[in-house]
């Protein structure tokens, strides 16, 4: 392959150099404790590409080789003065002598390779590693489901995605001691959202892992590079679905808890307000709510100037003393209110000789609004109850 192309394809897709050479500094722990239990350092990057990984090699004084198909890539390599030779990856590497590495790395390579393949060159790293020797493989992760979806299929010469598990037991096949999954690149905030949405399930896990098997060793050189090996890097599938399963229970909870608090008020102020209905006090201040109804009702009309109506309403009360004096009562609290009134009852009493005049409300109430008449007919209710006793 030597057309370009897929040298612009990783240009596009994959990053800069600098951006990768970050994301591969993650690998500098096993660096330096390798090189500080082996004089004779020696190191060889299968599928090297830009030569990212050999750069970062390079400047810690190690000596490192690379090895691609592709010209184009090789051309930057060699523009960076890095020893690199084009050809087969598993070629090179069965040409190599037994025990003769400290390092085998194979970054984004692994997955443009038959499972056959695949096989031999992880069998054939075992072969060349020096005892204590890491082999180092990393690839998308398709725990991440926009990348085992996607993202992987942006690539023309991706065979299909590796799960980590697969990964993970060839070496243990082949004879490694011991094996480490590293998931990387994803967001550092990931695993601390208070609100995971489903698209941060589906993004937010780790959308690289890496593969770090070792050869067994001398306890003493096992010790000096055990650090990789502990603890747990990045972001699982399982991990962020259970947070997100998580979250949305506390928030049904917090919602059926809101509801229930929302229920029992509501009963609390059903049962009060029943209380109040029952009460004695609410039946004894009948008179004086109906009262206030009937100064309101009369207010309005003054307002609306509908002496036709207010003119008999204020003779059919002041006909009767015992709503007179309630209403008068009432009306103590309002004096411009009382006085308008009885300047309306003394200028209108001659107009009225039959008290029939003061009873039909057919012709007078059809244009008042509909409280006014229903606060006129319950007045007319009440008289009509009083005569009756």
């Amino acid at each position: 392959m030597s057309d370009g192309f897929y040298r612009s394809f990783e240009d596009k897709f994959r990053g800069s150099r600098d951006v990768i050479k970050k994301r591969l500094s993650v690998y500098s722990q096993i660096i330096d404790s390798l090189s500080q239990c082996y004089k004779n350092f020696s190191a060889v990057d299968l599928g090297c590409g830009r030569g990212e990984w050999l750069e970062l090699l390079h400047e810690k004084g190690l000596s490192a080789k690379g090895v691609d198909i592709d010209r184009a890539m090789l051309d930057v390599c060699q523009e960076l003065k890095l020893d690199v030779s084009e050809g087969d990856a598993l070629n090179f590497l069965e040409l190599l002598p037994k025990e003769s590495q400290v390092i085998v790395s194979a970054f984004h390579l692994v997955e443009h390779l038959p499972f056959d393949e695949l096989k031999k060159l992880v069998e054939e790293s075992f072969r060349v590693l020096k005892r204590g020797g890491i082999l180092m493989m990393e690839t998308p992760n398709p725990e991440n489901i926009q990348v085992g979806t996607a993202n992987f299929y942006l690539d023309p010469t991706h065979q299909r995605p590796i799960p980590p598990q697969l990964l993970s037991f060839l070496p243990e096949y082949y004879g490694f001691e011991r094996i480490k999954t590293l998931r990387l690149q994803e967001s550092k905030d990931v695993q601390t959202l208070d609100n995971l949405t489903l698209r941060n399930v589906f993004v937010g896990v780790s959308p690289d892992y890496a593969v770090i098997a070792q050869k067994s060793a001398d306890e003493e050189l096992l010790k000096k590079t055990g650090a990789i090996f502990e603890g747990d890097w990045g972001v699982t599938l399982e991990t962020l679905a259970n947070s997100y399963d998580l979250q949305n229970r506390k928030r049904i909870e917090q919602a059926e808890i809101q509801a229930r608090d929302a229920q029992a008020t509501a009963r609390q102020l059903h049962d009060q307000l029943n209380s109040v209905y029952s009460s004695t006090s609410w039946r004894v201040t009948w008179p004086l709510r109906k009262t206030k109804d009937l100064i309101h009702f009369l207010r309005n009309l003054l307002k609306n100037g509908a002496r036709a109506v207010l003119v008999p309403t204020i003779h059919i009360v002041l006909a009767r003393p015992w709503l007179r004096s309630r209403i008068d009562a009432g009306l103590m609290r309002f004096p411009r209110l009382r006085g308008r009134l009885q300047r309306i009852a003394i200028g209108s009493a001659h107009s009225f000789d039959h008290a029939d005049q003061f009873y039909g409300i057919s012709s007078d109430t059809k244009n008042m609004s509909p409280t006014a008449r229903r606060v006129y007919a319950d007045l007319k209710k009440a008289i009509n109850q009083q005569q009756k006793k």
